[in-house]
């Protein structure tokens, strides 16, 4: 007998079985793992292999997933998958789907940008303007980005991940805008242009009047007036209410060179000597120093052992002759030449005085009577000058305080007039650079000056009070003595703020 099935009934049995056999497949698939992956860190299209188990070996069939971004599979076995780590993928888990089920790892894989610059503004600027630089893939959290300016670091004032905001370093140069972001640096296509400025910065003292050597602002002074520096570049400092002389290393390190403290004018070694308010240093090519010992009316020397003697001098007058047959009254400038020669701006006597290495003491310029007359040699007048330089070819230029003018004397003794007939209300210290610039300071107008053509210029300085910072937004408070390195350098001394200044490009 047959036995007939409805054709539906068949349908209805086939579509179970099948279903049946799905589930059977699916149930008996093992479930994937993750055990680890290498590299742990990258940006997107860094090769990432993934080790694990009951992977599937048809890449398709390995959905790979980098915090929630799906990645490239390019190799697959069992228990190895190779990926490629996706363009918009952010730090998370790994994830692995394999029909129905997922593996997901213990770690996060970092994921690392890659910034891009595509413009800043403005295109040049000095030390400390704020830049705007503009691209992609910035960090959020400021201290993420590293930005550089041609090499210099530089600091990020603010960041989003389009937009940073950098102030530009000091002592940078012309060059190209880097930023690091990761491991990455984006380069700009364009150089930014720095442009130098003179800044002004506090070398030594700590603005307290008092005696202590020490470094930079740990060092103290008290009312310090002249300032001179060897071909080392160390400074020596006429300590003038301390009857000290002392010497600050091109790093800042304060020391005594000589002088007791006590006023006195005993000739020795080192601190066992005295000065009687010292104005004035100088430095010859040997090192030795020389004193403008003001209070002492002498001129006095320290060899490079610290020895000190007496090279003219004796007691107040006005006299040419030899070592301390000769005289002087209230010698304040003192200055060094070439050939060792000496020159002194002895005040009271309004002269220009000049003393031989073996002591010999004549008068350069200048009548012993107050005036303004340029002449030659003694024909010429002064009004109590404080200060003396030297340029290369032997030209002496003279800060005559009272006269308000600078004064320059040739090697034959002719006296003119510099700046075109400028004047200077509290005029005390004068120097020269190679070039044959001359640099003045102003204690009543509180400011640096200088002088090149005959063009009278501002360099440092405003109102009274004390900052550093850049050279016309700075304060000095009554600056005295002013030299120049031979890198350019200018250092003051700022005497009622009791530190050394140093003006210089960066």
């Amino acid at each position: 007998m047959r036995i007939f099935i409805p054709a539906t009934a068949v349908l209805l049995i086939a579509i179970s079985l099948v279903f049946n056999s799905c589930n059977d497949d699916d149930s008996t698939t093992a479930s994937p793992s993750i055990t680890d992956f290498s590299p742990t860190e990258g940006i997107a299209g860094t090769t990432v292999t993934i080790s694990g188990a009951n992977f599937s070996i048809v890449t398709s069939e390995n959905i790979v997933k980098f915090n929630g971004t799906r990645a490239n599979v390019t190799a697959a076995t069992t228990t190895t998958l190779t990926v490629t780590a996706p363009a918009g993928a952010t730090t998370g888990k790994i994830t692995v789907e394999v029909g129905t089920h997922t593996a997901t790892s213990v770690n996060d894989f970092t994921a690392l940008t890659i910034p891009t610059i595509s413009g800043f503004s403005p295109t040049k600027g000095t030390s400390g303007t704020i830049i705007t630089i503009t691209g992609t893939n910035f960090s959020t959290v400021i201290g993420e980005n590293i930005v550089k300016f041609n090499g210099k670091a530089a600091n990020v004032t603010a960041a989003t991940t389009t937009t940073l905001m950098v102030a530009v370093p000091v002592e940078a140069t012309t060059g190209k805008i880097t930023v690091q972001v990761d491991i990455k640096t984006a380069t700009s296509s364009d150089d930014f242009v720095y442009v130098p400025q003179m800044m002004v910065s506090t070398l030594a003292g700590s603005g307290s009047a008092g005696f202590v050597d020490g470094v930079g602002t740990a060092a103290q002074f008290n009312d310090p007036i002249g300032i001179a520096v060897d071909a080392a570049g160390n400074l020596y400092v006429a300590d003038t209410k301390n009857n000290r002389i002392r010497k600050i290393t091109f790093s800042g390190e304060v020391s005594t060179l000589a002088g007791s403290g006590t006023a006195g004018s005993a000739d020795g070694t080192g601190t066992n000597a005295e000065f009687s308010t010292p104005f004035d240093v100088a430095v010859d090519a040997s090192g030795n120093v020389y004193v403008a010992d003001y209070g002492n009316n002498r001129i006095r020397k320290i060899t490079t052992s610290g020895v000190v003697s007496t090279l003219a001098g004796s007691t107040a007058g006005f006299v040419n002759g030899t070592g301390t047959a000769a005289k002087f009254s209230g010698p304040e400038g003192v200055v060094v030449d070439a050939s060792g020669n000496v020159y002194v701006a002895d005040h009271r006597n309004h002269c220009i005085r000049k003393i031989t290495a073996g002591g010999e003491v004549t008068t350069l310029a200048g009548s012993g009577t107050l005036g303004f007359v340029d002449g030659t040699g003694t024909a010429a007048q002064f009004y109590g000058p404080t200060d003396v330089a030297v340029d290369g070819a032997g030209n002496i230029y003279v800060a005559d305080r009272f006269n308000h003018r600078v004064r320059k004397i040739t090697s034959e003794g002719v006296v003119s007039t510099l700046g075109n007939g400028a004047t200077f209300s509290g005029l005390m210290s004068v120097a020269v650079d190679a070039e044959g610039n001359v640099y003045i300071s102003d204690n009543s107008s509180n400011r640096i000056s200088k002088i090149a053509d005959g063009v009278v210029t501002t360099l440092a300085g405003s109102v009274a009070g004390f900052a550093d910072g850049a050279a016309t937004d700075a304060k000095f408070n009554g600056p005295a003595g002013v030299v120049i390195d031979a890198s350019g350098n200018i250092y003051v001394v700022d005497e009622i703020n009791r530190r050394i200044r140093k003006i210089a490009i960066q």
